[in-house]
């Protein structure tokens, strides 16, 4: 269905302190978007073998003739081309011409309507890839260069150009998709900051607090909590705080998606895939708790609170002294979740460092054995510290803990509300790490922010299709504006549809949609027949599986999963209308489609 050509070993065109190995990344992306590939090495442009009808370059290649001659004629008999980074040396092919590279800029929102970029609101900050102008193609959107500075009365380059050369169709992303999204991410290296020795993560954000955030101005705000805020004329005051409001690698990763989507339903191609929520949801919502204290009065306000409103939540605690296992066990039976709040410099071990494996390791086991827990999934670290850039995942991945929640406030401030796998993307090939980043949006609405803030990030996840991860302190409970907020803040997540998980959830279920695989199995009796062979090696109950139905409009006839009809309305996801299936997914099942139209 699917082939993603990628050679990790080559590095990425440019200089700067951009990853240089960061197209093997798309696997990430299109792992967590649960769409079926194939990797294929570049070779195999000038093979034998048949390719896929749609190929995506996961980088700007260096083509030897064979390889140009054979995608040329790849994409001239009807096939499907998306490119990344740059041309490949296909400038005719993509309709464009090559300019120079492009180490940052920003993506401008599109000045019309267009299946693939239509989910560009704002600009966009994007990193590398090529300066282009569109020749033969059509230009969606356009980028503003930072670097190099664009050179003056020259006219904007063309960052994303659609072009059909013969029989087939090709999407060029001249900015480069995977590495801008990867780099959003995982951000900078964390430098400490004299006299403490870790700093919060926001300082290994790579975004501009300033040109990527958005001003969000709210009326009638209590001065009491908030120092800026500006009294006005009648008598009520007026705040106004500048931050990150768009997860802008999500957007990045949705121009990959909705390219994939749009060639192939204007071919009248099926796809089918596993989308990211059980139950046909479109997002979800996660609420954390940083215990601090361990406070046990206020930890039962907490608990009792979240127990009227029937709401699981992680419970991100110090191995101090306070609370007892009354307290863990009343956690553990109400479904909630008792997660590592690790503060650096606890651990009274005379030679561990401050920050360090060995300091980590030991509130770790403290933890555990304080509430009987022989395994811990998750963590936030206080104060959001952060030092250098991936060597905490590792001394995560090292005791066990699956997933890290640290990466957050101000917003988006690393573009993305969705879980991802970080990666090393400093040699070839990379390693993937086995611990999940589920970034938070803001701390404790009411104390740190205004309650103004929420539905405007909460919308966003949901827009995003993503998980709205919120944090709230049990030292703040009892404050009637925080216990205001929390309901508030819950119902608003749930009239979006959203449901309350906690980050065991959110783990086990990513980690088993992952494990599932869907393939083709052979061909039906005309091109709008399928039979799919679905193999899951974990039971994901009520499962969402969407079916990419043609752009032309026609419906979907039927679908059987497993030899039975199964219901399958119609849903628009990314700007495209998909079948949507729920099943128990476990072990091999067989899903059989018959598309109308022709």
């Amino acid at each position: 269905m699917i082939g993603v050509i990628l050679n990790p070993e080559q590095p990425r065109k440019g200089t700067g302190d951009l990853p240089p190995y960061a197209a093997a990344y798309i696997t990430e992306i299109l792992h967590h978007a649960g769409i079926p590939f194939s990797l294929l090495p570049q070779e195999a442009l000038a093979g034998e073998s048949p390719l896929p009808r749609l190929l995506i370059l996961a980088q700007d290649f260096e083509l030897d003739s064979e390889q140009k001659a054979g995608l040329a004629e790849f994409v001239h008999a009807g096939g499907l081309l998306i490119g990344n980074a740059g041309t490949s040396g296909m400038d005719d092919l993509f309709g464009a011409q090559t300019i120079r590279l492009l180490e940052e800029g920003y993506l401008q929102p599109p000045a019309a309507a267009h299946p693939v970029t239509g989910g560009l609101s704002r600009e966009t900050h994007v990193f590398g890839g090529t300066l282009v102008k569109a020749v033969a193609g059509t230009g969606l959107a356009q980028v503003e260069s930072i670097l190099p500075p664009p050179q003056e009365g020259v006219p904007a380059a063309d960052a994303v150009i659609a072009h059909a050369p013969g029989r087939g169709r090709t999407i060029l992303f001249a900015l480069d998709l995977i590495t801008s999204v990867l780099h959003i991410h995982q951000g900078k290296p964390v430098v400490p900051i004299p006299p403490r020795e870790s700093s919060g993560t926001l300082a290994g954000s790579i975004l501009d607090p300033d040109r990527d955030g958005d001003i969000v101005d709210i009326d009638d705000i209590d001065d009491l909590y908030y120092s800026s805020s500006i009294p006005l004329q009648d008598g009520r005051t007026y705040y106004h705080q500048r931050i990150i409001l768009s997860p802008m690698a999500d957007v990045l990763r949705e121009l990959l998606l909705r390219a994939i989507f749009h060639l192939l339903s204007a071919a009248g191609e099926s796809l089918p895939l596993l989308w990211y929520w059980p139950r046909g949801h479109t997002s979800m919502a996660h609420m954390s708790h940083d215990t601090d204290g361990n406070r046990p009065l206020l930890g039962w306000s907490l608990f009792d609170l979240l127990q009227e409103l029937n709401v699981p939540s992680t419970w991100c605690t110090m191995p101090v002294a306070g609370y007892d296992r009354s307290f863990y066990k009343a956690l553990i039976e109400s479904t909630s979740e008792i997660a590592l709040h690790y503060a650096t410099g606890n651990a009274p071990v005379r030679e561990a460092p401050r920050w360090s494996q060995m300091d980590f390791d030991w509130q770790y086991d403290t933890l555990s054995y304080e509430t009987g827990l022989s395994n811990i999934v998750s963590n936030k670290n206080h104060g959001i510290a952060w030092q250098g850039r991936l060597e905490f995942y590792y001394w995560c991945q090292n005791k066990g803990i699956q997933l890290e929640h640290s990466r957050g406030d101000r917003g988006f401030t690393f573009g993305t509300c969705h879980p991802w796998f970080p990666m090393e993307d400093d040699r070839p090939h990379g390693d993937f790490l086995d611990v999940i980043a589920l970034p938070f949006l803001i701390q404790d609405f009411t104390v740190v922010c205004p309650q103004g803030f929420m539905r405007p990030l909460v919308d966003q996840c949901h827009a995003a299709y993503g998980c709205a991860h919120v944090l709230y302190h049990p030292s703040h409970v009892e404050d009637p504006e925080c216990e205001r907020s929390i309901r508030e803040t819950v119902a608003h997540a749930r009239s979006l549809g959203m449901e309350w998980w906690t980050s065991e959830e959110i783990n086990s279920w990513e980690r088993s949609r992952r494990r599932v695989s869907i393939s083709h199995q052979g061909n039906g009796a005309s091109t709008h027949e399928g039979s799919y062979r679905i193999q899951s090696q974990d039971s994901l109950n009520e499962a969402t599986l969407l079916y990419l139905l043609p752009a032309n409009g026609a419906p979907a006839s039927s679908f059987a999963l497993d030899g039975k009809t199964v219901d399958a309305p119609t849903v628009e996801r990314y700007g495209h209308r998909f079948a949507q299936i729920t099943a128990d997914l476990s072990g091999e099942h067989e899903l059989r489609s018959t598309v109308g139209g022709g």
